[in-house]
């Protein structure tokens, strides 16, 4: 090779400045064995540094790192094998440290706004709940309940971000976590609110920071403690490696023109991976690699749309146009289940499908409208699935949106029944909280009038919008996750 030591530093350099640090090592592997392999001007090796390093204090974490950390606090299998939830039941230093840590993987907010996050209602005391959960007998629906106690006052009392908040015309601070990973919050808020409780509520907030070296060993042991031996945890780091090091890896991986995709997906990953984090990183690569190799499979956009908790009708139409695979009217069986589970009357329940096949028809036309466009259908499911498709109302998202395209109401405050709207988990709990909300109000009021009032309002609004995402859930995600979701109906219902 012709090329002089200064000029081979050249192209190391810039190599430094395009590559990722697992290709850049690549690069100077290689440059060593055609050294010591042949003849060449240059007489040095060349060591290829990290990008970022734990010493840079305003720098994202090296990826390798990010990931090992996710791998470590929210892998199952991992979990599982450490028994952490029951270490987590005995400690409330161990609780909030993972908690704290746990909460820069799904979101990007900073500390200042981590500790407005509000507190989760627990069911049972603070004992109990320990208990339960040191047992393993917390169901994931009371996670799930615990959980959506929270989010859906984030929904009711949004808040702008802390460094914002001086500004007009800010947007509220977003907090979603993926589907994957609902159990796995649910516990950690129903413990750190358990502990806070018993330890006499001695803090107004619930998220505590915890980031030396020294409390994080102490508190969840050497394997995790030992990655910031060099440098103590930084929420900064963190929430730049959320925003930047899926942009990074899709510019790398996925070249520059791959869907773009939210951190939360690889915590979403690490949750639902079995085995080892060398697996689990190979894992993760190849997977994005595989989403960009073969474009936007309908599998990887079925995948974020799960993640995402969309739950519509026109989804799942789109999906299966994508798939080759005509719609297929939804049964009657399952349209029926969820209403006979509620003891409606037959002539009722003859009502209430009827609104269901309604409901499937308009959605047909809305589907007609978006192939008639000539919007890219996997594109706009993504930005479904991504979050990018906002509405006016945090429990829905926007198909017009999500087609790059702006609202036609403009005059409109809300999107409920807007045929654009895209249904999610947070549009499921908030029917739940209406149908209940309409039963308790008709087993207490004596007037006819009134009672036929909210009686029409729970079985023609309420059941037939949640037969139909509870039929979606079965065509899109299939029968365990339709299983899962139906008990949640099942439990949480007014009987």
């Amino acid at each position: 090779m012709l090329y002089t030591n200064s000029e081979v530093s050249v192209l190391v350099q810039a190599a430094a400045n395009e590559l990722t640090k697992f290709h850049g090592d690549v690069f100077t592997l290689f440059l060593a064995w055609l050294r010591a392999t042949t003849k060449t001007r240059y007489n040095k090796d060349f060591i290829m540094e990290k990008r970022y390093t734990m010493e840079d204090t305003n720098g994202a974490y090296e990826f390798d790192e990010y990931l090992n950390l996710m791998y470590f606090l929210f892998n199952e299998d991992y979990i599982e094998e450490n028994d952490m939830y029951a270490k987590a039941a005995k400690s409330k230093n161990y609780t909030d440290t993972w908690l704290f840590l746990s909460l820069h993987f799904i979101c990007s907010l900073r500390y200042t706004d981590l500790v407005r996050i509000y507190h989760p209602d627990i069911a049972d005391s603070p004992e109990e709940v320990i208990r339960r959960i040191q047992e393993d007998e917390f169901t994931d629906n009371e996670a799930r309940m615990v959980l959506l106690s929270v989010t859906q006052r984030l929904c009711m009392l949004p808040f702008t971000p802390s460094k914002t908040a001086t500004h007009a015309g800010i947007g509220s601070a977003k907090f979603h976590i993926p589907t994957s990973c609902e159990v796995h919050f649910g516990k950690l808020f129903a413990l750190a609110e358990a502990h806070w409780r018993l330890a006499g509520r001695v803090e107004e907030s619930l998220i505590r920071k915890i980031t030396t070296y020294e409390d994080i060993t102490r508190y969840m042991g050497e394997e995790i403690g030992e990655l910031f031996l060099e440098s103590d945890f930084r929420s900064r780091s963190a929430t730049k490696s959320y925003l930047q090091v899926i942009y990074l890896l899709s510019d790398e991986v996925l070249g520059e023109k791959g869907p773009r995709l939210k951190g939360y997906i690889l915590a979403a990953l690490a949750r639902s991976h079995k085995g080892s984090y060398g697996e689990f990183a190979t894992t993760t690569f190849e997977y994005l690699k595989d989403a960009k190799l073969s474009g936007l499979t309908p599998e990887f956009v079925a995948f974020e749309l799960l993640e995402r908790g969309v739950l519509s009708s026109v989804t799942s139409m789109l999906l299966k146009m994508i798939t080759e695979d005509g719609y297929n009217n939804l049964s009657v069986k399952n349209q029926t289940a969820l209403i006979k589970a509620v003891g409606l009357t037959p002539f009722e329940i003859e009502s209430t499908v009827a609104m269901i096949e309604q409901g499937s028809k308009n959605a047909k036309l809305v589907v007609k409208e978006v192939i008639s466009s000539g919007a890219d259908i996997l594109t706009t499911l993504h930005n479904l699935g991504n979050g990018d498709a906002f509405s006016k109302e945090p429990e829905c998202l926007c198909l017009r949106t999500a087609m790059g395209r702006s609202c036609p109401y403009a005059e409109r405050r809300q999107c409920v029944g807007c045929q654009y709207e895209v249904n999610t988990k947070a549009t499921l709990y908030l029917l739940i909280s209406e149908y209940n909300r309409y039963y308790d109000l008709y087993s207490k009021v004596t007037d006819p009038l009134e009672k036929n009032k909210y009686k029409r309002l729970a079985t023609e609004v309420a059941l037939p919008k949640l037969s139909e995402m509870l039929s979606g859930i079965k065509e899109n995600y299939g029968e365990d996750v339709f299983q899962e979701y139906e008990n949640f109906l099942k439990e949480n219902l007014s009987q």
